[in-house]
């Protein structure tokens, strides 16, 4: 690696691609909606209904946050994904207005099949863009979110 006066610029250039990559914010938002999901369910079986709605209502402002980051333009697939986030959505208000914890158990599952998916695609596509660039590879993240750890395998 190239350094000068100590500094070591494939660290530097590894740290700035990891620290603004958009794969990364995907995932953190699907994190933030699981997270929020999650503890709106612990408020539905306390009966604590007010902050249950409140959690239901964050997650659904980041799927609504993941909806509007979908380039139209870019054809079926971001379509595709749209009418995903969507039923994520419908799945959430659904659990708010019922105060049901069986729409939450199904969009925490879909949700986090989601998030999987898209890590494991970000990771990918890091790794040739590192293979490119001679920069180490990055450890695995960990498949935790909120207070539970899922493993969904298809």
């Amino acid at each position: 690696m190239a350094t000068t006066g100590g500094i070591d610029y494939g660290v530097y250039k590894r740290v700035d691609v990891e620290t603004a990559s958009q794969g990364k914010l995907v995932v953190m938002l699907f994190n933030g909606a699981i997270q929020r999901a999650e503890e709106a369910k612990r408020h539905i079986l306390a009966r604590n209904y007010p902050e249950a709605h409140n959690k239901l209502i964050q997650a659904q402002e980041i799927i609504t946050e993941l909806r509007s980051a979908l380039d139209m333009k870019a054809g079926e697939i971001a379509h595709n994904l749209n009418r995903i986030y969507e039923y994520f959505q419908h799945l959430l208000i659904r659990a708010n207005l019922r105060k049901e914890t069986e729409p939450i158990d199904l969009c925490v599952e879909l949700m986090t099949e989601m998030r999987d998916t898209w890590q494991l695609a970000f990771e990918k596509a890091q790794r040739e863009q590192n293979a490119g660039a001679n920069v180490p590879p990055t450890p695995p993240t960990p498949n935790v979110h909120g207070a539970a750890v899922m493993n969904i395998t298809g």
